[in-house]
């Protein structure tokens, strides 16, 4: 059977008459005899988009916030319109250091109905990588990635009513297909903008499924934990919060898939969300992340996606409210008990309070975003913190009667009314809550200054008190980690990489996380480099000073 995709474009058009269609058919190769589905073919339709020569018709980054995606690997592309053939010619622009787009055009001016048809390879064996999880991946006879990696887009604005269609014939019986619109072929009632849909998750083949009213998860791989619970308890969350919020979308999806170089890391989506596993992933920690990426369902960030072009700049209020919350929401919906809470929180502020870059101004975030680890946690830490000292001293000047929730709740309502969730309106909300001190405090977070909440910031069953940690240090420069070779340089005297046997010109040829190991001061690296042509692993624990941070803890009895 004929595989593809259809895409529709639309010029100007009366007010009266429906929106431009936009028809999208995936259809995956059989899974070979290793489960994997190496490749995957899709269909384009468009209606009216009367593009002239040489104009952009349709895109698809070719790098997407580091992410290399299967730009490179589209084969078979053909166009056609109400005309005939489309010789289509492809450009690259580069957007910033971390996204590169890449258009394609008509050799001439389309006319009518426009198709396009191609296939995208997927290679097994490509290293699990340590950014946002967009890439194409297959396993277990099943194949996942994000629109904004493989499917190809309308190069224009233009909002159209979409339809995502399944064939799935080649890869047997008892397949599936799963988008963030639901199971098998879906139609969403809205007409929907290319931006958006790029943001759209996909997953076929014979993924786990679990299925609630208004909910759905799918994940690719053999989770350790017992998947169909965590999915049920995410159910339930995703119901909580869209009380809390005031929305919740007619459908809620949740994707999960494998990848033992960077468990635990998680993407946006539109009404869904993904997130990895690895073999040793538990079920505690795998909440704790369906909490977090959930959450970014109904914030995302200000001024729209933190994953576009120059977005990083606004990670402190998008990763720093989700992080609040991860924790703060769970506890009040009855759904984590008070040590998972504590844990929660004392993992952020050990990983804060102990992190030797904590003095980086959020100007030099983006920056150094993804050539640094300590760089790259703190718009989680500092923010989710910052939000802590808010919500504090807005129930405090105003006797308990408001809270942090009154302006989330405030300037997620102006959106969806259309208006623009900015800096600018934050600033606002709270300037009429805290005043010019408030105002004060926010620029000092934001050049840096520690933020420290009240002891009872978390409730007057908490207290805060200081502890013995130790910094992160992981005994090299963490530039050697983002280098292609990946060649140690830089390794610090006397660490405990240095005194486990790491020497500068190993070659690190596996991935391996940093983010998550931050807050555990237990978590050990096994690092698998290459020397003289011969593979080792240098197993240490990535520790240097001691330090004294603040944590959190349940009141000693009598205390006030």
């Amino acid at each position: 059977m004929a595989s593809g995709i259809a895409l529709v474009l639309s010029g100007g058009r009366a007010a009266s008459e429906p929106p431009p269609t936009l028809s999208i058919t995936l259809a995956p190769d059989a899974p070979d005899r290793d489960g994997h589905i190496r490749a995957i073919g899709l269909t384009l339709v468009v209606t009216g988009t009367d593009t002239a020569s040489g104009a952009p018709l349709v895109r698809l980054p070719a790098k997407a916030n580091t992410v290399v995606t299967s730009a490179d690997d589209i084969t078979g592309l053909t166009a056609s319109d109400a005309r005939g053939p489309l010789a289509l010619v492809a450009k690259d622009t580069p957007v910033d250091d971390s996204n590169t787009d890449r258009v394609w055009s008509a050799d001439r001016a389309t006319a009518g109905t426009v198709t396009i048809r191609y296939r995208v390879t997927i290679d097994p064996a490509r290293p699990p990588l340590v950014a946002p999880q967009y890439e194409m991946r297959t396993e277990s006879s099943t194949v996942s990635g994000a629109a904004n990696s493989f499917v190809l887009l309308p190069a224009d604005a233009t909002p159209r009513q979409v339809a995502i269609h399944w064939n799935l014939a080649k890869v047997g019986r008892r397949a599936i297909g799963v988008s963030s619109f639901g199971v098998g072929d879906v139609a969403p009632a809205a007409p929907i903008t290319p931006d958006r849909l790029g943001s759209v998750y996909y997953m076929a083949g014979t993924p786990g499924l679990y299925r609630a009213p208004g909910f759905f998860g799918a994940w690719q791989g053999k989770p350790a934990f017992a998947a169909t619970e965590v999915m049920r308890w995410a159910s339930k969350l995703q119901a909580f919060y869209g009380s809390f919020f005031g929305y919740r979308p007619p459908s809620f999806g949740v994707f999960a898939r494998t990848n033992a170089g960077n468990p635990g890391s998680g993407i946006g989506l539109v009404d869904s969300f993904a997130f990895t596993f690895g073999p040793t992933s538990t079920a505690e920690q795998m909440r704790t992340l369906l909490a977090h990426e959930m959450l970014h369902a109904w914030v995302n960030s200000l001024d729209g996606s933190m994953d576009a072009a120059n977005g990083l700049g606004a990670a402190w209020f998008g990763e720093g409210l989700a992080v609040y919350y991860q924790r703060a929401l769970p506890y009040r919906a009855g759904l984590i008990p008070t040590a998972a809470f504590l844990a929660d929180l004392n993992e952020t502020a050990g990983r804060y309070y102990t992190n030797a870059m904590i003095a980086t101004p959020n100007a030099d975030i983006a920056a150094g975003f993804w050539r640094d680890t300590r760089i790259r946690v703190l718009p989680y830490d500092r923010g989710s913190l910052y939000f802590a000292s808010v919500d504090a001293a807005i129930r405090k000047r105003s006797d308990g009667r408001r809270s942090l929730d009154d302006i989330v709740r405030a300037m997620l309502a102006a959106r969806r009314r259309g208006e623009a969730m900015t800096l600018a309106m934050w600033r606002r909300m709270l300037a009429a809550e805290l005043g010019q001190p408030g105002i004060q405090s926010f620029e000092a977070m934001l050049a840096g200054q520690t933020v420290l909440p009240p002891s009872n910031a978390f409730g007057v069953r908490f207290e805060r008190v200081k502890l013995p940690l130790r910094r992160w240090q992981l005994g090299f420069d963490p530039a050697s980690t983002t280098t292609s070779p990946k060649i140690v340089r830089g390794l610090i005297p006397g660490s405990n990489a240095a005194l486990a046997g790491l020497r500068n010109g190993d070659r690190i040829t596996a991935a391996f996380p940093q983010d998550a190991p931050q807050g555990d001061q237990h978590a050990t690296l096994d690092l698998k480099i290459e020397r003289d042509g011969k593979p080792m692993v240098v197993h240490y624990l990535p520790r240097g000073e001691t330090v004294l941070a603040w944590q959190w803890r349940l009141r000693s009895p009598g205390k006030r």
